[in-house]
């Protein structure tokens, strides 16, 4: 079975090489193993390169495409190491293409392992990415959003912090104008972004140059910190509500510390997520709770959600596979072997 990654790419020169470079190498294994691929399996992302990619070496080899959605395969693949048959799995990172369309990242799945489906349980609540990925590469963006959702007159905040904007003020109006009307906003449930988004508010981090670099600085910050916050988890239905965390960091960062409101944000997505995750389990009849996706590397998120989760269930995380997307094509091929069977 041939698994071309999920990686987010689009169609650029550097990618072309990197798609013909995929290419190549997928037909040497062929030739050097002397087989051939019975199933193809890919993100479920239709405009990614390697769908199309794993499109056409489906067809050119008569073989079945199986595409797997992308916390799916986090699940699929947790569940593949530590050999379950079923199992809730929370799965956060920046971003996957839902069955709907939409951008996830902070979901809970229930997943089976003898089926290509899933069932999604529960994920944090829906926030604008404003910009669409611009918001994913300067996180004011994000922050300027929530924060205006709760009635938070942003534009002080943001104009003063307008130098960490590309175009500066400029673009800070331009911001707070697309706010004003509405406009110019897709909806994400992504884990990653609300991290983001609190790191901008505190000050860590204003850019992202490298993938989860202000998630990863604001870990880096809350070290050693406590939850100073208290914050019950704030539930509507199977949602866990994120716009009141962000409010209360921004409200608190000029009284309270950086490191103990960094640490609370981590303390309240984990709590949340966790005390949903396990209610889901139990009502299911299951005894594992897991944890993959890129923000299963976070370390305070685990070691919360490893104390939160009921002391008669089983929490399991990565210990072979990558939790981040290193391990997704491992989890296709999971999902992707099941469904011939």
């Amino acid at each position: 079975m041939i698994k071309p990654s999920s990686a987010n790419t689009s169609v650029t020169f550097e990618n072309v090489e990197t798609r013909a470079f995929l290419s190549e190498a997928t037909n040497h294994l062929h030739q050097l193993t002397n087989c051939h691929s019975e199933i193809v399996a890919c993100d479920l992302h239709p405009k990614f390169t390697t769908t199309n990619l794993a499109r056409e070496m489906a067809e050119a080899d008569g073989s079945p495409l199986v595409q797997v959605q992308h916390h799916h395969a986090h699940a699929a693949g947790l569940m593949a190491e530590h050999n379950l048959e079923e199992a809730v799995t929370v799965v956060c990172d920046g971003y996957g293409y839902g069955t709907d369309g939409g951008a996830w990242g902070g979901e809970i799945l229930f997943c089976t392992r003898e089926s290509a489906e899933f069932k999604r349980l529960g994920h944090l609540e829906s926030q604008p990415l404003l910009g669409g990925d611009l918001a994913s590469r300067y996180p004011l963006r994000v922050a300027a959003a929530m924060l205006a959702k709760t009635g938070v007159d942003v534009a002080p905040w943001l104009r003063q912090n307008s130098a960490h904007l590309p175009f500066g003020e400029t673009e800070a109006n331009l911001i707070l104008s697309q706010l004003a009307k509405g406009t110019g906003a897709v909806e994400t449930t992504s884990c990653g972004r609300v991290l983001d988004a609190v790191s901008a508010v505190l000050g860590v981090c204003y850019m992202r140059s490298y993938e989860g670099e202000p998630t990863m600085k604001l870990e880096s910050v809350a070290i050693g910190g406590k939850d100073v916050l208290n914050l019950k988890p704030i539930l509507h239905g199977d949602t866990l509500e994120t716009t009141t965390l962000l409010r209360l960091i921004f409200e608190n960062k000029e009284k309270l510390s950086l490191t103990d409101l960094a640490y609370s944000t981590h303390a309240y997505l984990a709590k949340g997520l966790a005390s949903l995750a396990a209610e889901k389990a139990l009502a299911l009849g299951i005894k594992e709770v897991g944890f993959s996706g890129g923000a299963a590397c976070n370390q305070i998120l685990t070691q919360v959600m490893r104390k939160s989760v009921d002391a008669g269930l089983r929490f399991l995380v990565h210990e072979a596979v990558p939790a981040g997307d290193g391990g997704v094509s491992f989890g296709q091929a999971v999902v992707g072997g099941f469904s011939k069977l």
